[in-house]
């Protein structure tokens, strides 16, 4: 008699249809599990972040998904994000206690952050097996944005708190190895914890040619366009890029800006009146677009605040080098992303004490750079075929899960 096939519990805020970053790659896990087990799934109201739902993104039947209300209040206002969190933490957590059965596996995002928190309470009563897939590192996040200090009495209650938590798990995935290497330090020594990356929609996006001066609608057709697309939040740290953008003022580079976020009136605000160099900003994007808006410049910029390594990996830069485009990074230099840039000569990578090189660099651009510039990104392209696809990343999964 053949023994009942084992069930997992994927447990995000942010789940099908929405499209953003977390609920797009918990979507493609769940799917991916469907080869090992059955896969349920516990989550947010499909209209927590409604301006990124996709009518074109499908899920597979098989998969039983139980939803939780998610309030939409206004994500930019801090006291109100964290008041969501919290709501939607415990509406998460109940599901789990009466859904979730002894000896079921739970695949668990940090999203939202004090999920973490419950789930490791929870799972000493009911004794699943945890999985924690790690987005983001907290407090320490909190501390880097400037939102608490690593001097307080709080941060350091937190910090105890959530390194206990992490200490619950099973299992811990990092989404690059600079996050395992602060996690190592956080919990016990005998905690398996891998490295899976995030991959690159390599088949959604690749080399196009686009008429961007049609699609932005702007005469860049002699510039050399650099573009950041995603969150413009508290860990880029794009006021400071825009402020070496705007002293260089060069009239033949152009910089777009695509999407929105906390800091992004602050952005609005910066740039002057009859400034000669181009700058340009366009609300979200869905993702079913990201090839035109990503063949639509010519280098990609990613950027991560001080203080940042190893506490998130820009998922983003994977896309951008699936188009075939270069990245200018300004991070960590010992980060992961500065490490491929550097390894495999796919872009440019600086750190923020780099401010005069940064500008350097940009006065010295010219189109007659614009060659070399399609040669990083030809590499860009066979990096992610070769290291980043989807198939290659999300077998990972299951090669884990079904070791437990």
């Amino acid at each position: 008699m053949n023994s009942a096939p084992r069930k997992y519990w994927i447990v995000s805020q942010l789940f099908y249809p929405d499209e953003t970053s977390t609920g797009f790659v918990m979507t493609k896990i769940a799917e991916q599990i469907l080869n090992i087990g059955e896969v349920n799934v516990i989550c947010g109201s499909a209209s927590y972040h409604s301006e990124a739902l996709s009518n074109a993104l499908e899920i597979d039947e098989r998969i039983k998904i139980h939803r939780v209300n998610s309030p939409s209040w206004n994500k930019n206002n801090l006291f109100l994000r964290i008041l969501g969190f919290v709501i939607v933490t415990i509406s998460l957590s109940w599901k789990i206690l009466f859904k979730v059965k002894k000896d079921d596996t739970i695949i668990l995002v940090t999203n939202p952050p004090t999920l973490v928190i419950l789930v490791a309470m929870i799972k000493k009563i009911k004794r699943f097996r945890m999985f924690i897939i790690l987005h983001d590192i907290f407090p320490e996040n909190l501390a880097v944005t400037g939102i608490i200090s690593r001097n307080s009495f709080l941060y350091k209650v937190l910090l105890k708190l959530f390194n206990c938590c992490y200490n619950q798990a099973d299992h811990l995935i990092a989404c690059g190895s600079d996050m395992k290497d602060i996690f190592t330090s956080k919990v016990r020594s005998s905690m398996p914890i891998s490295v899976i990356t995030n991959w690159a929609d390599h088949k959604d996006v690749y080399p196009q040619s686009i008429d961007r001066d049609e699609y932005f609608e702007e005469n860049f057709a002699n510039k050399i366009v650099l573009e950041f697309a995603g969150n413009i939040g508290r860990v880029q740290g794009l006021d400071r890029f825009m402020e070496v953008f705007l002293k260089v003022d060069h009239p033949l580079l152009a910089f777009v800006i695509i999407g929105d976020g906390a800091f992004k009136d602050k952005l609005l605000e910066m740039k002057p009146e009859n400034y000669r160099a181009s700058v340009k900003f366009i609300d979200s994007k869905p993702r079913s677009e990201q090839n035109r808006f990503l063949n639509a410049c010519d280098i990609g910029l990613v950027t991560l605040s001080e203080g940042m390594y190893g506490l998130g990996v820009p998922s983003k830069v994977y896309n951008i080098f699936a188009a075939g485009k270069p990245v200018l990074y300004i991070g960590d230099y010992n980060s992961e992303v500065s490490r491929y840039i550097t390894e495999h000569k796919i872009g440019w990578a600086f750190t923020w004490d780099d401010l005069d090189k940064i500008e350097l660099f940009l006065k010295n651009l010219n189109m007659s750079d614009i060659d070399q510039i399609k040669e990083k990104g030809i590499h860009a392209r066979l990096v992610v075929e070769n290291k980043f696809t989807k198939s290659l990343v999300l077998e990972q999964y299951n090669n884990i899960l079904q070791n437990y």
